[in-house]
């Protein structure tokens, strides 16, 4: 650990800086949507209000147990030692164990036998002190903050470093944010890999009947998509009954389930598309259904949306052209 004896002094922050730092910080991650902006001018902002020269913001990679660098900056330089380094976990076990574990801040320098770092890391980012803090959000661990300063071994004040954890807050909210989006997109995905491999389509719809979404498959279908249709009634756009476009529901030991009905569906072209349908209500925690999801099939011989446009292109560019009357003179008028 640190010995403050070691280090060169510098002047208290006060207490209206470190609010002034930490609303400033945070109002620039939530102007922000793109997470490696976020990272990058967290990186570059933050040397100057702690008052030193370097800072990288590296994520954890849990599957793998090992650090890597998403974003790093140094004064008067375009790159870092921290550009594209990975740090398994096992290659700093002491500070592993500090920042995962206890989620814990650490202050260690280059001449102590307890800076936690490999001869070869060492080396590589020429370390003379540093502030570790780490970054976690919802109770996980995400990765570490990372400041020091290559000019000379600089002592951390408390209060400086209360500014950092603040900071390292926002990186942790900006970086669970960028989690949470990965994880819907890979759900989404799962989500249209099952349905497409079962089914044509489906069809999202409110408590309401009014539509939410229309999926790809759906859309291929009926030539309808989301854009279009959102907000207006399953009915309307389908021109089917109330009848039709509701769910029946039967109450079995298992819970309720749908009985799957024929509808005639009218597509964009006006067609109309025979579907098997099955309607699957998406409850909420008081039991109430917020959500149908209208899962489609096609009946035999109905043709996607794509494909019955491509065939009418096909019947106009096959009719014959008209031919002139035969009837009539040059001036129009009937001959004599």
């Amino acid at each position: 650990m640190a010995d403050p004896e070691e280090f060169s002094e510098v002047g208290e922050i006060g207490e209206t800086q470190i609010l002034a730092s930490l609303l400033g910080v945070a109002d620039m991650v939530g102007g922000l949507t793109d997470t490696d902006e976020i990272v990058a001018l967290i990186a570059r902002v933050t040397p100057g209000v702690i008052r030193v020269d370097r800072c990288a913001i590296m994520g954890y990679d849990e599957a793998n147990r090992e650090f890597r660098t998403l974003g790093s900056f140094g004064a008067g330089s375009r790159g870092t030692p921290f550009d594209g380094l990975r740090i398994p976990e096992s290659d700093i076990p002491w500070l592993s164990q500090r920042l995962i574990a206890l989620r814990l801040p650490a202050i260690i320098k280059a001449t102590s036998g307890e800076a936690g770092l490999s001869p070869s890391l060492q080396h590589r980012v020429a370390m003379k002190s540093a502030l570790i803090v780490p970054l976690t959000a919802r109770g996980r661990f995400l990765g570490l903050l990372w400041l020091d300063d290559t000019r000379s071994p600089h002592y951390f004040t408390s209060e400086e470093i209360n500014i950092v954890q603040g900071i390292g807050a926002q990186v942790a909210i900006a970086l669970d944010r960028a989690n949470l989006v990965d994880q819907l997109d890979l759900e989404r995905r799962r989500s249209e890999a099952f349905v497409s491999a079962l089914f044509e389509g489906v069809i999202v719809v409110d408590g309401d009947g009014r539509i939410l979404t229309i999926d790809p498959g759906a859309e291929s279908l009926i030539g309808w998509q989301t854009s279009e249709v959102r907000g207006r009634r399953m009915r309307e756009v389908f021109d089917i009954s109330e009848a039709e476009a509701s769910v029946a529901w039967r109450m079995e030991k298992s819970g309720p389930s749908s009985r799957p009905k024929q509808l005639a569906l009218r597509a964009r072209d006006g067609e109309v598309v025979v579907c098997w349908t099955r309607g699957i209500a998406v409850r909420n925690a008081a039991k109430e259904v917020v959500q149908v999801l209208y899962l489609l099939r096609k009946g035999t011989g109905v043709s996607d949306y794509s494909d019955r446009v491509m065939d009418s292109i096909d019947d106009l560019a096959d009719a014959p052209a008209a031919e002139p009357s035969r009837n009539k003179g040059a001036s129009g008028s009937p001959p004599s």
